[in-house]
Formats: structure tokens, sequence, C-alpha cells
């Protein structure tokens, strides 16, 4: 799970967080910093929204199948 350190705490054997640090930890450490207030979960934001520039529209779109004009 990742987490954002709220303050400077120790996370194991010379490992550290500085308040701000952004670090992946295993579930029953993370529980235990939630709880003492050291860190909070980092939420993943939702993936953007497809840029609309890269999606045809009607005008620009091809013809479905190309070959000779009808008489």
């Amino acid at each position: 799970m990742q987490v954002k350190a709220l303050r400077g705490v120790c996370i194991g054997v010379d490992r550290h967080l500085i308040a701000g640090d952004v670090e992946d930890l295993e579930p029953a450490l993370v529980t235990f910093l939630v709880g003492i207030g050291a860190v909070e979960i980092v939420k993943n934001p939702p993936p953007p929204p497809p840029d609309e520039s890269t999606t045809e529209d009607d005008t620009t779109a091809k013809p479905a199948r190309a070959g000779r004009k009808e008489k």
C-alpha cells in the first residue's frame, strides 16, 4: 500500500521516512503507522479521460469502403 509520511518516522532497520515522502509498505505496517498518525494512505487518482483530439468525429472519419464510384 502506498502511504505518504505526515512526519518523520522509522519504518525498519535503517529505513526512515521524512514528512512528505511516499513509499509502498506492507499492510500490517501501514495499519500501525496510520494508527499512530505518522502516515496517510495515498489514494490512486482516477485515470485521466481520453484526449478528445485523438478521437475521430463524423467529419474526419474515413469512408468504410474504398472503391469505384457507382454510375
